[in-house]
């Protein structure tokens, strides 16, 4: 079943960002690593090279900000790409992606894909 949502005449020439992706994803702002994932998003889509370095400098440099351990981090956002998927249409997360997916992005696919995706 596709994804319909309704998007009033207001919201139709809003800029796509990453809070906005996430919450079409199905990802709730309730999630401790969505926060974490905004942040990672905005860092990667001005520096993409940053995706490359995902465990030694994004994990860390968003520790550093959220005042937090770099675990902490890793295991929420692998928490929040599983509630993405868990959620029952995968169309746009394919989309996303740009091919079918028959398993949940690891951490660094997710957080290229939809940077890339928020770039263009």
């Amino acid at each position: 079943m596709p994804l319909v949502c309704y998007v009033s005449e207001l919201e139709k020439n809003v800029s796509l960002d990453a809070e906005r992706l996430l919450r079409l994803l199905g990802v709730s702002g309730k999630l401790s690593g969505f926060h974490f994932a905004v942040y990672m998003l905005e860092q990667v889509q001005d520096k993409p090279e940053y995706v490359l370095l995902i465990t030694k400098r994004l994990y860390s440099q968003t520790a550093q900000y959220f005042h937090t351990t770099t675990n902490c981090v890793e295991r929420n956002l692998r928490t929040l790409v599983q509630a993405c998927w868990r959620q029952p249409d995968h169309s746009l997360l394919e989309r996303i992606a740009g091919h079918p997916l028959s398993q949940p992005p690891t951490n660094a696919q997710f957080i290229d894909m939809v940077a890339a995706f928020l770039r263009k």
